[in-house]
Order: structure tokens, then C-alpha cells, then sequence
């Protein structure tokens, strides 16, 4: 059954896999407010991001990037300069 190769979130509907069983439920809303630290770690990211797609847009920046991934064992260039900013920027470090 194609259910069971299911796993993640389409549309609304998320679909878990529990050993050979495949659970599925519709995401609700937020209630409640983000709290301050959700505030401060959603600033932090997206002060992450721009970062790193501002140093990905140069050559120099890309395989620098491109190495740090490959050590981290990451899948992209990408995540890797965001997770470096985002260690720089949570660490209160604004000279990145």
C-alpha cells in the first residue's frame, strides 16, 4: 500500500511511520502566542538566513561553505552557513 511509504507532511496532513504501522493527522493551528524564547530563536533564524545567503552569494563565500558542509557531514552549502550563523548570531557574536 503506498501509505506506508509515506513519512512527513503534505499539505496540512502529517503521516508518521511507528515500526510497520503509519499514523496520519491533520496539524491544528497555533493556539496560544509564541513565547519569548520561540520570539528570540525565530529573530535569531531569520537574521541567520540572510546572512547566509549573503555570504553564498560569492564564489569565496560558496566553497567555503561548500567545505564546512562536507566536515559537518550536512547535505548543502546552505545548511551549513545557516547553522554557522545561527551558532554566531544566538551567541550574540555580531561580527559575522
Amino acid at each position: 500500500m503506498l501509505v506506508s511509504l509515506l513519512s512527513g507532511k503534505i499539505g496540512t496532513m502529517v503521516f508518521r511511520k511507528h515500526g510497520n504501522k503509519v499514523t496520519a493527522y491533520f496539524r491544528s493551528p497555533r493556539k496560544k502566542p509564541p513565547t519569548e524564547k520561540e520570539k528570540q530563536a525565530r529573530q535569531y533564524f531569520a537574521e541567520a538566513v540572510a546572512l547566509a545567503k549573503q555570504a553564498l552569494s560569492n564564489e569565496a563565500g560558496r566553497r567555503r561553505f561548500m567545505k564546512l558542509a562536507k566536515k559537518e557531514k550536512k547535505s548543502s552549502a546552505y545548511g551549513a552557513a545557516v547553522s554557522y550563523y545561527y551558532k554566531q548570531v544566538s551567541a550574540g557574536n555580531t561580527k559575522c
